[in-house]
């Protein structure tokens, strides 16, 4: 049974391979979807008994390890692995390599170590001794075991990342190594709009580079973010992040040399205005201030949310102010809380989310008319549906540049 198993384990993963680039080669051009169905379902059964196969490595000597570890450890890769790091680098053709590296290898380990030629028992051939061996199950055990939860863990942090991914519309990237935010150009004649993912703690030097050095030949302005409060219907309390990136060892954006340059702007900008009450624009007698470009608030104030909505931020706030993790698990599980109504965790998408990025728009619209260059330093989530917003209105992406705001290690 253990020679039975382990031919057919290769003959299925060859099959798998061949099948794969057949549907590759097929499916640009073809609707044929039954042939994408048996693929899917091979590779599933594959993946399957690649289980099964590395329970056979595990417990009996006689196995050939040589011919079926390195066919199991490729699945594993390719699948649950996600094909790390190649995944990530969303490298053009994978899928295409990667079949055509499982028929090379099908074939490379047969080459290697099939039986001699006249031999009719299968291609491959058990090892001389006993089925089983409690000394090898020690070691062998533990070794597939430990390979199993690695590519396992892989598994887990690649659909994590991808699900953030989509759900930020690509401007948040979960790798390994940390948490990448994106920005991304986007021009329409000599008009130039940036997109640039923010977070509320992050990295120092990502605060530093968030900003383009001005250039006095391409009037720019930044749109910030930050709901304004004026009638204080939050309590005069703020959710403050200071503690959260104290923990971390990382940088508070309120805290940064970001915000250093926003309100340093902002103020330079009153001053000029000041001086200069009958033509508050920047004018050839004042001075131009040291970044080069202007800044504006773009966001909304607290009174335009509905009554359900700022209700809901009080009570979110409540909790990054709670003394002890019992306070914290009261709100939580408070039935009446607006935490746990679903009507109110619609309006609060509504006006966090879709209402703020009207007025967003807005802003950029009135920018574009007096700015070559506008600035869009908001938080991830709001940044797909600007660029939705970019593409109809006739921009097209010009660049993209990441930037690592969180480090894992």
């Amino acid at each position: 049974m253990l020679r039975i198993g382990v031919n057919v384990f290769w003959l299925a993963f060859l099959a798998d391979g061949i099948l794969s680039v057949v549907d590759e080669m097929v499916s640009p051009n073809s609707d044929w979807y039954l042939l994408g169905l048996s693929r899917s379902l091979l590779a599933f059964l594959v993946l399957t008994a690649s289980l099964f196969a590395a329970g056979m490595v595990a417990l009996s000597p006689r196995v050939p390890k040589r011919v079926l570890v390195p066919l199991i450890l490729f699945l594993w890769w390719a699948g649950p692995g996600l094909a790390f790091p190649l995944g990530y680098w969303k490298v053009p053709g994978l899928s295409l390599g990667l079949a055509t590296a499982q028929i090379l290898l099908g074939v490379g380990v047969w080459l290697l170590f099939r039986m001699p030629a006249g031999v009719r028992e299968g291609p491959f051939r058990l090892r001389d001794g006993q089925g089983f061996s409690w000394k090898h199950a020690l070691v062998a055990g533990p070794a597939m075991g430990s390979a199993a939860m690695g590519f396992a863990l892989l598994s887990v942090v690649g659909g994590l990342s991808a699900e953030i991914e989509s759900l930020s519309g690509g401007y948040v990237r979960v790798r390994f190594d940390g948490i990448y935010l994106i920005e991304r150009q986007f021009k329409s004649g000599v008009n130039e709009v940036r997109l640039t993912g923010m977070m509320h703690i992050a990295e120092g030097d990502f605060y530093s580079d968030v900003l383009p050095e001005g250039d006095p030949e391409v009037p720019a302005v930044v749109l910030v973010e930050g709901v304004t409060d004026h009638r204080g219907l939050l309590d005069k309390s703020a959710i403050k992040y200071t503690r959260v990136a104290r923990l971390l060892n990382v940088t508070s954006q309120d805290e940064s040399v970001f915000t250093d340059h926003v309100v340093n702007g902002i103020h330079e900008q009153k001053t000029r205005k000041a001086d200069n009450p009958s033509n508050p624009a920047r004018s050839e007698k004042s001075e131009p201030a040291p970044s080069a470009m202007d800044f504006k608030h773009a966001d909304v104030d607290v009174e335009t949310f509905h009554p359900r909505t700022i209700a809901f931020i009080v009570t979110v706030m409540s909790i990054f102010q709670s003394e002890n993790l019992r306070e914290v698990i009261k709100t939580l599980s408070d039935p009446e809380s607006p935490l746990s109504d679903a009507t109110t965790q619609t309006q609060v998408m509504q006006d966090i989310l879709h209402f703020r990025n009207e007025r967003l728009v807005s802003e950029i619209e009135a920018s574009l008319k007096s700015y070559r260059r506008v600035i869009v330093p908001w938080g991830a989530l709001h940044l797909e549906e600007i660029e939705s917003w970019l593409r109809r209105h006739d921009f097209e992406q010009s660049g993209e540049v990441e930037r690592k705001a969180l480090s894992f290690w």
